[in-house]
């Protein structure tokens, strides 16, 4: 398991870089009608939604529909939590 742990530290940032990058290329998408962008942000959407949707479901009835999605940045913190407590029993 102490083998593991290096390993599931680079997972988790590597999952941050890619929930981040989803963000900008939500931003970008629909800014944007470049059929690379809208593959990139596809692929993105596909690791990055099951974690998401979770999130969402929670925050949906405490927002009241401003339409401000936070359940990125809500991710991003808990993984970089998650990231300090494994580091931390190394």
């Amino acid at each position: 398991m102490e083998m593991l742990m290096p390993l599931m530290i680079e997972v988790i940032g590597i999952y941050s870089i890619i929930v981040f990058a989803n963000v900008i290329l939500s931003w970008i998408v629909n800014l944007s009608g470049n059929t690379t962008v809208r593959q990139l942000y596809w692929m993105t959407n596909r690791f990055v939604d099951p974690a998401l949707d979770p999130i969402r479901r929670v925050l949906r009835p405490m927002t009241g529909g401003l339409g401000i999605d936070v359940s990125p940045l809500i991710l991003i913190l808990f993984l970089q939590i998650l990231q300090r407590m494994l580091r931390s029993t190394l």
